[in-house]
């Protein structure tokens, strides 16, 4: 990148390739890197992307230098090779894989002509105070370009403000790893930079013996014939596969719903996100109002069908007020559920690649136009999640492994009715993000890009103080203004 690069307040000065610090180690691993059936569920252009936001130091130093940050991420490729290579598509069964190991990932150094004292307004720093919401603080991305065999899969744009502080935005693509594995990523990189001085160049890498293969990657290979027919007979609970002449239904979960109409009529929506916060003495409350005579709830289960409640109820009253957007759609849900522990996935340490499958229902509008029925929804949305018996799992991916990828598909169906909630609050985001030793980010937030504002997508983000959740959610611009999240 030889030219610079301006963004609102934001310019990037400089594009640094950085490579393993053991260039010759990748080739142990052959020139395909074959990714899990779980990953090869995943479409190849969404990307996990969090900002962190680091304050200048007390000391006078400068935070998180870009030199060290880039020798520890040089450090960290070597427990991650897969993550300098680039991705390709398989002809068959459409399956993904990485090639080229060698070739690296990016560094961006960047700078803000803002203090964070400005951005923030002398008080605390969220998401929507960034500059592009947190858009700006990432590596540009063509996700329409995602395929093209020079494609980075992992990018660190290091954006310097005035005051000194830094935001640190990371972006992996998800066919490589879920929130999960994201997040021991970024532990790992800290980890590796706190152990660098800043005149040494040694590290404690972690070394790629200890790297977790991507579960049944070569299950195609190893599997006998009689295996593989075993697996296909299996009859999935979350998925099926789309017959040879399908009757045609909405767009895939990442495009919008586009309305029975002629193409010359239709104005694509315009999508807003917003940070809804609920106090820890919000989600004791709401518990409380979501606990079902018989039968037991967690907070997400309770917060969870809040959510997917009071938004059909303002979808309903949005699109009955205004006929000209169409029709509201079915009151889908899908929640992503780990299966780390059931498949016995970190007995020897963290699994960073993917390891969830999407659970889905369809809820019944009687039951959402009710505020008295929210316990009956939070009992759905907690068995809903738990849908897999003992050996499902493995029997489920093993069928993924066995079966043509390009036809299966599960029961969401998306459109002006479909709410998908991602649980990130249970995850180490702030601990994790330590950097200079003592140092806990301020903020960590995912960014609203145009790939995340995608009509009821959300996401439950732990706070700063630890107190309460933060739901990251993107929704109509109409939508929000009929939107009522209120718990009594």
């Amino acid at each position: 990148m030889s030219e610079t690069i301006t963004t609102s307040s934001v310019q990037i000065r400089k594009c640094h390739t950085v490579t393993s610090s053991q260039p010759e180690s990748y080739k142990c691993l052959g020139p395909i890197f074959r990714l899990s059936p779980l990953d090869q569920l995943v479409l190849t252009f969404i990307p996990v992307a969090v900002v962190y936001i680091y304050p200048s130091t007390s000391s006078g130093s400068l935070a998180i230098p870009v030199e060290r940050l880039c020798r520890a991420t040089s450090l960290v490729l070597d427990t991650y090779p897969h993550l300098r290579g680039r991705l390709g598509v398989d002809d068959k069964h459409g399956g993904s894989h990485l090639h080229s190991l060698g070739t690296g990932c990016e560094v961006l150094e960047a700078t803000c002509s803002q203090t964070l004292e400005e951005i923030g307004k002398g008080g605390s720093i969220g998401l929507m105070d960034l500059p592009g919401k947190g858009e700006d603080l990432m590596a540009p991305y063509d996700f329409m370009n995602v395929k093209k065999e020079d494609q980075v899969v992992f990018t660190i744009q290091h954006t310097r403000f005035a005051c000194g502080g830094v935001a640190l935005g990371i972006r992996i693509l998800h066919c490589l790893n879920d929130g999960a594995g994201f997040f021991h990523l970024v532990r790992n990189l800290a980890t590796i930079y706190r152990s660098l001085s800043l005149d040494n160049d040694g590290g404690e890498a972690i070394q790629i013996s200890t790297l977790a293969m991507p579960y049944l990657s070569n299950y195609e290979n190893e599997a006998t014939q009689a295996e593989k027919e075993e697996a296909k007979a299996y009859e999935p609970v979350l998925y099926h596969l789309e017959p040879d002449n399908p009757t045609p239904t909405n767009p895939d979960l990442a495009a919008p719903d586009i309305p029975a109409e002629p193409a010359s009529t239709w104005v694509k929506p315009k999508i807003a996100g917003q940070v809804l916060r609920f106090s820890s003495s919000d989600l004791e409350r709401l518990k409380d109002r979501a606990k079902p005579e018989q039968g037991y709830i967690t907070t997400f289960d309770a917060l969870t069908a809040h959510l997917h409640q009071r938004i059909y109820q303002a979808r309903a009253r949005t699109y009955t007020r205004n006929p000209s957007l169409g029709t509201l759609g079915e009151a889908d849900l899908l929640c992503p559920i780990d299966l780390r522990t059931q498949l016995s996935l970190e007995k020897d340490g963290l699994y960073p690649y993917n390891a969830v499958l999407t659970t889905s229902s369809t809820y019944p509008s009687e039951l959402l136009v009710d505020n008295s029925k929210l316990p009956n929804i939070a009992l759905m949305v907690h068995k809903m999640v738990r849908p897999l018996g003992e050996g499902d799992a493995e029997k489920t991916v093993k069928w993924i492994a066995s079966v043509d990828r390009t036809k299966i598909r599960h029961g969401y169906r998306g459109g002006t009715g479909g709410v998908m909630v991602s649980q990130w609050n249970k995850m180490d985001m702030y601990n994790g993000g330590v950097f200079d030793h003592g140092q806990r980010p301020i903020l960590v937030a995912p960014p609203f890009t145009p790939i995340s504002l995608h009509d009821g997508l959300g996401y439950t983000i732990p706070t700063a103080s630890g107190e309460g959740i933060d739901v990251y959610l993107a929704l109509r611009e109409e939508v929000w203004e009929e939107l009522d999240i209120s718990i009594d």
